[in-house]
């Protein structure tokens, strides 16, 4: 039957359309990946799709008004076209929200059961008496208990520790925004701390990057049983109890078998232990999913009993963008919609590529990227294939074939070159070492290029030896366009349409088109345009200015302060209550340490009164108190007595 790879990639999450750092750290790679042992002829298929299930999903829903199958049907469609658009290829895109899928993954939790690896058990969880119903972690947001800062259920967005909902403090339900109450309830648990054994050993076997292995291990110290659970109505519905549905990292991975499933019986070969032998199967996954695909997905595996595990997980890195973390919340981001609309598809997978080793952080800077495309690759590379073909074209108007019996020591020396570095090429492919692969492809068309520069084929009177030269140019770009292609693989077929050549190594003699730039070089204008639209970037000068309409929008009034008293566990925020003149308002403000509460009582200050209200600690702040001063902390107070809810003009 012979080695057999499947490739799969993350389930992209269908509440948003894919940014550069989904594609960098999965996609890309993976196309790659297939690519690659596609030309190099092994049995390769590449699984992917959408993950729909899920509280984030429901909470988008009831807040837009419309059915979680139609927020999911609407991201569905644009990650698959942001997928098209850089040309990643899959034999199979599903869906979790399928018949397939849920049949699958409720077949796979009655087989964990049947295992002795599911049990039931009592827990405490929110309960919203206005919304009549249990609330998964992500329904309720409150104040983390150890910073103090925002925190959703299940984790702080301002410390970063993952949280028990029930231990938030001032929690509150995200819908009705009303206080939630403790009732007990029964949810499943798998026993993955039954499992520690097994896992280090798949661990310690697999071909596992060991930088994802040493995530592993550290997490096989302490594993707990996991909560499969959820008390929702959207997702896989438990087989045994189907008012609640399973939690979605446990069914969500299913989905690398479900969608297997979706090419007919040959899935069998791929994932059955009896029947799928000497297979190969490449997670590709963001850092943020390692442990998951690496001990919780494996741990699922080995207690069903009758799949094959993953033989490796590779994780690529976060991507920054000019510096600063991605945030879609802030809009500094990248939609790979946005950012195909003014550069090639192909300029950007070679980019993400090459800018730094896949299991690193990297950046995205537009001069970056600018830089590295008109320096390597049309400097480099594309100046060496097209001043090839140019010249041959001039001359013969065909690809050149000779008996390379007939060849110079020098001719076979860079023919010798190109195999060397098709082998250390492999080498970097089959370990996921992108960056250095592109490296030797770029080192070849130096090598190239100082050939062609070293013989000055404008010079040479005698046919056939110019013809040797060209033969060996020849060869050498058909080189670097097959160890091109999986990188980019529609710049390397326009180049071989020029060619009339197929993709492989071989020169065939066919007749050359009229020879064309392929590779443009990306000016400064472009760069500065996309920049200023992607990113939103003003002028410096045109950013900080307001017009007086502007300022018109601001409701300033001079307000007296009634009350003012400290938070407890913050320790920057009081709260004040502030007489504004028609009403009296509770305002947060960041002055503790510079201001007593005592002496703050009576004070006139300036208010910010149509200011979106916002909770700080879990106490909503329905204006804001002007101040000036980084570490010595002034009010803003009028100089003269005016009365309580003067505008301020």
């Amino acid at each position: 039957m012979g080695e057999k790879y499947l490739i799969t990639t993350a389930l992209a999450y269908t509440n948003g359309p894919l940014h550069l750092g989904h594609v960098r750290s999965t996609y890309i790679p993976a196309d790659v990946m297939r690519r690659y042992l596609k030309i190099i002829g092994k049995d390769v298929i590449h699984v992917g799709g959408t993950d729909n299930h899920g509280v984030p999903i429901t909470i988008t829903a009831e807040k837009e008004g419309v059915s979680p199958e139609e927020i999911v049907n609407k991201y569905h469609k644009e990650i698959k076209r942001d997928l098209d658009s850089l040309s990643i290829e899959f034999d199979s895109y599903g869906k979790t929200h399928s018949e397939i899928h849920i049949k699958t993954a409720q077949e796979f939790y009655l087989k964990l059961k049947e295992n002795g690896y599911i049990y039931e058990k009592e827990i405490e969880q929110f309960y919203c008496p206005h919304c009549k119903k249990f609330l998964a972690d992500r329904y309720v947001e409150g104040t983390c208990p150890y910073c103090g800062g925002e925190a959703r259920g299940d984790h702080c967005e301002v410390c970063g520790r993952h949280l028990e909902p029930t231990k938030l403090i001032d929690p509150y339900c995200v819908i009705c925004k009303g206080t939630p109450e403790i009732r007990r309830t029964k949810h499943r648990f798998f026993k993955l701390s039954a499992l520690s054994e097994e896992l280090r050993e798949y661990i310690k076997n697999s071909k596992i990057p060991d930088y994802v292995k040493n995530m592993a291990y550290r997490w096989i110290e302490e594993l707990h049983d996991w909560d499969i659970s959820r008390d929702i109505d959207w997702g896989v519905p438990l087989p045994d109890d189907d008012s609640q549905v399973m939690y979605v990292w446990l069914e969500a991975p299913i989905g690398y078998i479900s969608f297997t499933k979706m090419l007919g019986d040959v899935w069998k070969d791929y994932w059955l232990k009896e029947r799928g032998k000497d297979v190969n199967i490449w997670h590709f996954i963001g850092k943020d999913i390692a442990i998951h695909h690496s001990v919780f997905w494996p741990g699922m595996l080995i207690a069903h009993g009758e799949y094959n595990l993953p033989t490796s997980v590779i994780s690529g890195g976060y991507l920054t963008l000019e510096k600063k973390k991605m945030s879609t919340s802030k809009r500094w981001v990248v939609w790979v919609k946005d950012f195909i609309r003014y550069f090639h598809p192909d300029y950007l997978r070679y980019f993400l590529m090459i800018n730094a080793p896949l299991n690193k952080d990297c950046d995205f800077s537009f001069e970056e990227f600018q830089k590295r495309i008109n320096t390597e690759l049309i400097a480099i590379i594309g100046n060496f294939i097209h001043r090839t073909l140019v010249f041959t074209y001039r001359k013969f108007k065909r690809m050149v074939k000779v008996d390379e019996d007939q060849l110079k020591e020098e001719d076979l020396k860079l023919l010798e070159r190109c195999k060397e570095i098709r082998e250390r090429y492999h080498k970097h492919m089959m370990e996921f070492n992108f960056k250095e692969a592109l490296m030797d492809i770029i080192h070849l068309a130096q090598e190239g290029n100082n050939y062609f520069q070293r013989m000055e084929p404008w010079n040479v009177k005698e046919e056939e030896r110019l013809k040797e030269i060209l033969y060996t140019c020849g060869v050498t770009v058909k080189y670097i366009v097959y160890l091109l292609y999986p990188f980019m693989p529609n710049k390397c077929m326009e180049i071989l349409d020029i060619m009339n050549e197929e993709l492989d190594l071989n020169i065939r003699g066919n007749e050359l088109k009229k020879v064309k730039v392929v590779f443009k070089k990306i000016e400064d204008k472009e760069v500065e345009l996309a920049k200023k639209e992607i990113l939103n970037i003003k002028d410096k000068e045109e950013d900080n200015m307001i017009t007086i309409d502007d300022f018109a929008k601001l409701d300033l009034r001079i307000g007296k302060i009634l009350e003012a008293e400290e938070i407890p566990k913050s320790k920057k925020l009081l709260k004040l209550i502030v007489d504004i003149g028609d009403e009296k308002r509770q305002i947060v403000a960041g002055i503790k340490g510079h201001y007593t509460p005592e002496e703050l009582v009576g004070k006139k200050v300036v208010v910010l009164c149509n200011l979106k209200p916002a909770k700080l600690c879990g106490v909503e702040s329905q204006g804001m108190i002007l101040a000036g001063g980084e570490e010595t902390v002034a009010l803003l107070v009028p100089d003269r007595d005016i009365p309580v809810g003067s505008k301020i003009k």
